[in-house]
């Protein structure tokens, strides 16, 4: 009984926090496709590269976890800026845009990934962030760390401040109304350029985000990058791409998913099975579940 209760907490507890992280990338994934159709290929390398530049500080210079996460997310806004302005303004009135933009960041993935290969992958083939604060909690007869508790909460948190800003915040209902129709959008004044801007910034540093609460949670190697851009791009598909309530809602089904399926098998077995479910609800729904 009590090694039923282990593996049922320790499920519900993975599943959770996984659930959390992939919905926070997907939802970033989605705000940029949503508003600006760019299919980010590199989301991945977005993803890994806060927790490496993490690691790199908290490593080489002895940082603690809180400051390093704080400079990195610092630098995120100001690199996402950089994106934006060099690699992705100059095509926002170009014709089959999306097209180019895939292009564009799948060249970036490649040169990404080869970065990381000739420079972090010759350190480490492991990468983990020290915890934020130590000890752990017991919840019923499962010990959880109070560090994966608190990067839990910060996730929640933060999509719930996602949630908030999408709904209530003026930004966040311009966003909105650039995602149902850009064209009504820009005939009640919205500033449709600026709204690809904070979109992408925004979406950007979301994925970043992502990025340094798993690096905060679990050990990783370089290869996640490549999971996790199939995963978003798998839940941002399943939900409905534009719709954050999708990824929201699909990547907490996800994130339980693996979480089920590795406690049986393996996480590579995980990884397939909700790829095959992907695959079944389309030839159901192809626009997305949430999607009309």
């Amino acid at each position: 009984m009590d090694s039923l209760l282990l593996l049922f907490a320790s499920t519900i507890s993975t599943g959770l926090l996984l659930g959390a992280i992939f919905a926070l990338v997907a939802a970033g994934v989605t705000i940029v496709y949503g508003c600006i159709w760019l299919p980010n290929a590199s989301n991945g390398q977005f993803f890994i590269l806060s927790g490496l530049f993490a690691w790199g500080l908290t490593s080489t210079y002895s940082m603690n976890s809180f400051t390093a996460c704080f400079i990195v997310l610092a630098a995120s806004v100001l690199l996402s800026l950089l994106f934006e302005k060099l690699l992705f303004r100059r095509l926002y009135n170009v014709p089959d845009r999306n097209i180019s933009y895939f292009v564009i960041t799948l060249g970036l993935t490649q040169i990404m990934s080869g970065i990381f290969s000739m420079t972090f992958a010759k350190w480490s083939d492991q990468f983990s962030l020290p915890p934020l604060i130590s000890g752990v909690t017991m919840i019923g007869p499962f010990p959880m760390t109070n560090n994966r508790i608190l990067v839990l909460l910060v996730a929640y948190l933060s999509i719930a401040l996602l949630f908030l800003l999408l709904r209530y915040h003026p930004i966040g209902r311009a966003i909105r109304a650039v995602f149902q129709n850009r064209e009504a959008a820009l005939l009640r004044g919205v500033n449709v350029h600026s709204i690809y801007k904070i979109s992408f910034v925004l979406g950007s540093t979301i994925i970043y985000l992502g990025g340094l609460l798993y690096a905060l949670a679990y050990s990783f190697d370089l290869s996640v990058a490549w999971t996790m851009s199939i995963t978003a791009f798998a839940i941002m598909i399943v939900g409905g791409p534009g719709s954050v309530i999708g990824a929201l809602v699909i990547g907490l089904v996800f994130g339980f998913t693996q979480a089920i399926v590795s406690n049986f098998t393996s996480p590579t077995v995980a990884t397939f099975s909700y790829l095959i479910a992907m695959l079944l609800i389309l030839l159901v729904k192809p626009n997305g579940l949430f999607l009309k």
